[in-house]
């Protein structure tokens, strides 16, 4: 009996060492495994760190850089709203659509500073600007008994066939828009130039005619933003034309960061060479051929053509692509120069494409291969 009993209390004991060295291996692996954990962790967020400081980098270094009008800012909703969700690479945003730049809510700025502040992304406001006070007029009040266009000159203070109040309506609104930059925190401001082209709406491009009225206009931005800026402050924002940039004097060349084309359906390098041509001639007298080059940002459609790319272009080796990637591939006069870079209206139509900006990303691929 006491031999059995004895047998029973070394099985007891034998089992609760056992029991305790299991459990102290279990904490020691766990205790292993958190701290294996934690350093990766670590290690990630350093590397993500690191990432960021190199993206910001490259964003300040000269390269050619992706560009595009972007048409559905609201931070709210699918990605396709969000500047935040645009390729990395992506270096400069023009906000298309005064409705929501003026207007922009607590989301759409969070949105705006995480781009600018965490990847460097440059984003300004752009404005097809024929008549007075567009993008910020306030709205008619309701006992205003006039239209559109006598409220938003009577706001500004034009007084028609009075080119002196003219002239200080315009300063009036120039100044606005420099206000509106600075109060939100874009980078700068894009003028949408057409007043060759034909418009789908009414207008009588009063601000184009005399021209004389447009130069006050663009004096008047310079001043405040970009290259001629009376501050440091302003010489870090963007001053930029779109659409026919040689409709200004030659001297109004370094008043401007980037000249931009809407070269949409082209289908050859040598339609892009000749557009490139024209600026340099115009620009002769104040730029070199290599600034003209480097300020010039060639554009694709994607309104129409978000899921294509563009249309079809054809390489120098007669390679068959998109226009927007044969925009990428070109180099101006046979590579003598960098381009200012490529771009694309109403670019978050690209959203939708496999994988997401598809050809977003092939174009800052080729332009700026990664460095293995």
């Amino acid at each position: 009996m006491k031999k059995k009993n004895i047998h029973k209390l070394l099985l007891a004991v034998i089992c609760l060492c056992l029991q305790t060295a299991c459990s102290d291996w279990t904490e020691v692996e766990r205790q292993n495994i958190d701290k294996l954990l934690a350093g990766a962790d670590s290690a990630m967020a350093d590397a993500h760190r690191k990432y960021l400081e190199n993206l910001r980098a490259y964003k300040k270094s000269k390269h050619e850089i992706t560009f595009g009008w972007f048409a559905a800012w609201t931070a709210n909703g699918s990605g396709s709203t969000f500047l935040s969700q645009l390729p990395d690479s992506t270096d400069l945003v023009a906000l298309w659509g005064e409705n929501l730049w003026a207007h922009p809510t607590k989301e759409m700025l969070a949105d705006l500073k995480s781009v600018q502040e965490t990847k460097g992304t440059r984003v300004v406001i752009a404005c097809l600007l024929f008549d007075i006070g567009k993008g910020i007029t306030p709205p008619l009040p309701a006992d205003y008994t006039g239209n559109w266009e006598t409220w938003s000159k009577s706001f500004w203070g034009w007084v028609d066939n009075d080119e002196v109040a003219i002239t200080k309506a315009i300063e009036k609104y120039a100044n606005a828009l420099c206000d509106t930059i600075f109060k939100f925190g874009y980078d700068g401001f894009d003028l949408d130039a057409e007043p060759s082209y034909a418009q789908p709406f009414p207008t009588k491009r009063e601000m184009w005619q005399p021209a004389s009225r447009m130069y006050t206009f663009i004096e008047t931005m310079a001043k405040r933003i970009g290259p001629k800026s009376d501050t440091e402050e302003g010489r870090q924002k963007l001053l930029i034309v779109d659409g026919e940039p040689e409709w200004f004097p030659a001297k109004y060349g370094p008043y401007l960061n980037y000249f931009i084309h809407q070269a949409y359906r082209s289908t050859s390098f040598s339609v892009l060479e000749g557009r490139l041509r024209r600026l340099v001639n115009h620009f002769a007298s104040v730029h070199t051929e290599e600034e003209v080059a480097n300020k010039f940002i060639v554009t694709e459609e994607f309104e129409q053509y978000g899921t294509t790319g563009g249309v079809t272009f054809t390489l120098s080796d007669g390679r068959k692509v998109p226009s927007y990637i044969g925009m990428a591939e070109w180099k101006p006069f046979g590579g003598k120069y960098r381009k200012g870079g490529i771009g694309s209206y109403h670019m978050q139509r690209d959203f939708a494409a496999t994988p997401v900006y598809k050809y977003l990303r092939q174009g800052i691929r080729i332009m700026n291969p990664p460095i293995k």
